[in-house]
């Protein structure tokens, strides 16, 4: 049976619940990203943001196995485009390791902006206002706290990144239940 777009798109969004596990645990990877330069030398952190942004999906995986939610919908074409956009973030690490190696203190602003933008596609899959949010917020907010208050940006960008993440998981759970799905 041919399905539409429009059933294909209804079916991983009630299947996915929109991606919001993985938003859920980004939130709460970067709220504890905010707490290391509290605990550890810069050095470590700078290390850390780097191979610490690899357990942001198996958390999200682990996350939607508790909540039944999921988000390897291999039976639907928009499961796999979903894998498909966001399996770039894996061509990010050479850059976030040559960012780290020449300027190190610009690594929020370079992780926020580069994971940020992988959001917008998300907006059309799961036709998800949330997904502009987050796109936007953790876009601006690496872009002017990582920017502009370089020296504090270890700690405020995550901060944000983890607040924006945060309303973006409510903003979901919201468009879920207007939609009843």
């Amino acid at each position: 049976m041919n399905k539409t777009l429009e059933n294909l798109q209804k079916e991983i969004i009630f299947e996915a619940k929109k991606g919001y596990p993985i938003l859920l645990s980004g939130a709460v990877v970067f709220l504890i990203f905010t707490l290391m330069p509290l605990v550890f030398p810069i050095e470590a952190v700078r290390l850390i943001w780097i191979f610490g942004l690899g357990v942001i999906f198996p958390i999200g995986m682990v996350i939607s196995k508790i909540l039944g939610v999921n988000l390897l919908s291999i039976d639907n074409p928009l499961g796999t485009l979903s894998g498909i956009v966001a399996a770039p973030q894996a061509f990010y690490i050479p850059v976030f390791i040559i960012v780290y190696m020449k300027i190190p203190e610009y690594l929020p602003f370079t992780i926020g902006l580069l994971a940020g933008s992988h959001f917008l596609p998300y907006i059309w899959i799961y036709k998800s206002k949330a997904y502009l949010f987050v796109t936007l917020g953790i876009c601006l907010s690496a872009l002017i706290l990582g920017g502009f208050f370089v020296g504090q940006a270890f700690t405020l960008v995550p901060l944000a990144m983890s607040i924006v993440y945060g309303i973006g998981v409510l903003l979901i759970l919201r468009e879920l239940k207007v939609s009843h799905v």
